[in-house]
């Protein structure tokens, strides 16, 4: 008995061959009803070729994605940030120019209190209770700051901005109020649909 390492050559389509053999060994174990299994040769040869076409197309599409891609950032423009970066000391909000604590780097003005991050009793004070109060699921009001023994209750909240005012009972204000009145130019500036959105 003789051993060698010649190798012997086989056809693309008897390689082929011997897949769709394998194949229809497995279908009769796995799908031997299903009607969309190829069962002969030239089902299987179609069956490959909309493989092949399939994975082509999609190749394409990726490329197309990728040519999109990189027109797009080449088109962008680099950002740049609201007022170039620049900070401002007046304690205003960038949009509208009002007193508010939400600015990009907020210092208390030298006559309000800082108030102290809410502790954690603080935060579940009421826990699932405040839907019953009439109250959303918002933060704890902001109190001033007191000794650190002393119980969060007995600090008195911080009178917010007018600009920062949220949270407020449902159905405290009705209609009629102020708050409700609907100026007639309104309608024509901003429109009904609109209006009727932020009622909402």
């Amino acid at each position: 008995m003789s051993y060698t390492t010649s190798r012997m050559w086989r056809s693309d389509q008897s390689k082929e061959y011997e897949a769709f053999a394998r194949a229809r060994c497995n279908y009769t174990h796995i799908a031997p009803l299903s009607p969309v299994v190829p069962r002969t040769w030239p089902e299987w040869i179609k069956h490959r070729l909309l493989i092949q076409e399939e994975a082509q197309s999609q190749e394409l599409r990726r490329l197309a994605i990728k040519t999109l891609v990189s027109r797009i950032q080449e088109t962008i423009e680099e950002y740049q940030p609201p007022f170039a970066d620049k900070t401002f000391e007046d304690h205003l909000s960038s949009v509208l120019a009002r007193e508010s604590i939400w600015l990009p780097s907020y210092t208390a003005p030298p006559d309000r209190e800082q108030a102290p991050w809410p502790t954690h009793d603080e935060m579940k004070h009421e826990e699932n209770q405040r839907g019953k109060s009439g109250y959303c699921r918002f933060l704890p009001l902001p109190r001033t700051p007191g000794e650190f023994t002393s119980n969060w209750k007995q600090r008195s909240p911080i009178v917010p901005f007018q600009f920062d005012e949220v949270g407020h009972l449902n159905g405290e204000e009705e209609e009629g109020s102020p708050e409700h009145e609907t100026d007639e130019n309104m309608l024509l500036l901003v429109g009904n649909f609109l209006l009727k959105e932020l009622e909402c």
